[in-house]
């Protein structure tokens, strides 16, 4: 059986991996059978509740071995801010967006029982795998995450993200006032809870000069993001951006 030199053994962490994909699939397609009115709320709790402990335990086994694993710079920008660029058309305006997700690590467990962090994990891994192609039901997941940890900065950050992302999607403008209203406050929100986490100065700026054009609000966080001396992808992205906000504040 290979393993690497500290003892990991890659095909076991591929099957993990696998199987993570699998049971989050899973929930999603629970999710959706479930609105459709295919199964009852019983059957649906009971197997979301199983779906829940096994992705959970998945998650666990997987970033154990990770931490196994020879130890990376300590920030890696790539990986925590971007994972792709996503160029819309808007009546006639290119909106850049950033999507990314920050690496997460689960607490200890106790020897009995479910981590009360279990659930939250969950959560916050399907609003990931949904936020390119479904943002609206990805700032939902996020929400429900809030309603567990209110003062999570990462789920924060990615709701008000996802909620700009969605507003794509609305024909009300006061759908999407209230949707760009909402992700302001819960990207600010995460900028007060730590002031040190670079994906929500990025995507606070993002918002307030592509979705809200207001140049002079993007300035700060703009500035803030390109501080974290990010790699040349992001800093291509930002740069401009900043560059255009300069010129249009008063």
């Amino acid at each position: 059986m290979p393993t690497t030199r500290n003892g990991v053994d890659p095909d076991r962490l591929a099957e993990l991996e696998e199987e993570r994909r699998f049971l989050l699939r899973s929930l999603n397609d629970l999710e959706r059978e479930f609105r459709a009115g295919d199964i009852d709320e019983v059957d649906y709790q009971e197997l979301k509740d199983g779906y829940t402990v096994r992705a959970a335990a998945t998650l666990r086994a997987i970033e154990d071995r990770k931490a196994a694993l020879p130890t990376k710079p300590p920030v890696d920008w790539k990986r925590r801010i971007v994972t792709g660029v996503a160029v819309v058309a808007l009546f006639g305006v290119v909106w850049w967006a950033l999507a990314a997700w920050s690496a997460q690590r689960l607490p200890g467990q106790t020897a009995t029982g479910l981590d009360p962090r279990d659930e939250q994990t969950v959560l916050v891994a399907q609003a990931r795998a949904l936020m390119f192609e479904q943002p609206g039901a990805a700032a939902a997941l996020y929400a429900e995450a809030l309603e567990n940890e209110p003062d999570d900065v990462e789920s924060l950050t990615y709701r008000g993200w996802t909620l700009a992302l969605s507003t794509r999607a609305m024909e009300d403008s006061t759908d999407v006032t209230d949707a760009l209203k909402t992700s302001i406050d819960s990207l600010g929100r995460a900028v007060e809870l730590d002031p040190e986490y670079p994906d929500a100065h990025c995507f606070i700026g993002i918002v307030q000069i592509r979705f809200l054009q207001s140049p002079t609000n993007a300035v700060p966080y703009l500035e803030r993001c390109l501080e974290y001396n990010p790699p040349a992808d992001v800093r291509t992205l930002v740069e401009p951006l900043l560059d255009e906000a300069r010129a249009d504040a008063p």
